[in-house]
């Protein structure tokens, strides 16, 4: 479905380059959930970036279902893929009410009759949850899970098939970060959905992806099935990150006085 080739992307930040990808390639399939895992500056956002046509790499290709992506796209290949946003306010107008939010991609793609915006808003928010009397609220009166609700019925509004996670649920508490977890699982079967879980957080992965690959410095450290990958994990970077994972008695031992 989404086949990465060769891409190389370097910054320039004040005089000094950066190596930000490094000849990275990845295959993912339709239906596929599957995860790019790294610490901060690892590339994973940069990657995903180029895959939405937002940077342009230096060297290589991205290509959907067999036809080549550029930076510059025409609305029917924008809305295929559709970007979801660690802090949901990048997408949320603080002075917009939430019917506005989610009818601008309804407008822009023309999913719906102009008479029909309203109900498939509702039906939208239905969708992630929330009932029919958000859509007259603002960003600012929402709690954090609601936002990134809102934010993931926006992105469904303009009827993706791939849906780009960009640490969705870090900036939310474990219970709220659960429930956002399945709800995204639950769409990802409604909507017959492809994802691409962008994360630093490797006990996530184990519970939402099919695939991962590990990143580290703009490189591809490792790739495979989800489950191989924390049985059998061949680098010593994702060793690492595995045993890095914080466990019940590593919390309780924590509380513990000393």
């Amino acid at each position: 479905m989404i086949k990465v080739s060769n891409i190389s992307k370097k910054f320039t930040i004040k005089n000094n380059t950066v190596q930000a990808l490094d000849d990275v390639s990845l295959l993912i399939e339709e239906h596929d959930c599957f995860a790019i895992v790294g610490e901060s500056g690892s590339g994973k956002t940069t990657l995903a970036n180029i895959i939405l046509g937002i940077y342009i790499q230096d060297n290589g290709e991205v290509w959907l279902n067999k036809k080549q992506l550029f930076s510059k796209r025409n609305l029917k290949l924008r809305k295929l893929i559709q970007f979801v946003q660690q802090n949901p306010m990048s997408t949320l107008n603080p002075k917009k009410t939430i019917l506005n939010t989610i009818s601008l991609p309804l407008k822009i793609h023309n999913v719906v009759n102009k008479n029909q915006i309203t109900e498939r808003v509702k039906k939208l928010l239905s969708y992630v949850g929330l009932e029919p009397e958000f859509m007259v609220r603002y960003p600012d009166t929402l709690s954090g899970g609601q936002k990134q609700r809102v934010a993931i019925a926006r992105a469904l509004a303009a009827e993706p098939r791939v849906l780009i996670l960009d640490e969705p649920t870090s900036a939310l508490d474990v219970i709220v970060q659960s429930k956002v977890l399945n709800l995204l699982l639950k769409l990802k079967k409604e909507f017959n959905l492809t994802y691409i879980f962008i994360t630093h957080d490797l006990s996530v992965v184990r519970n939402i992806a099919n695939k991962v690959i590990v990143m580290n410095k703009g490189k591809i450290e490792e790739s495979g099935n989800t489950k191989n990958i924390f049985l059998n994990p061949q680098s010593q970077y994702t060793k690492e990150l595995i045993k890095a994972i914080p466990t019940v008695l590593d919390e309780e031992d924590a509380l513990k006085p000393k």
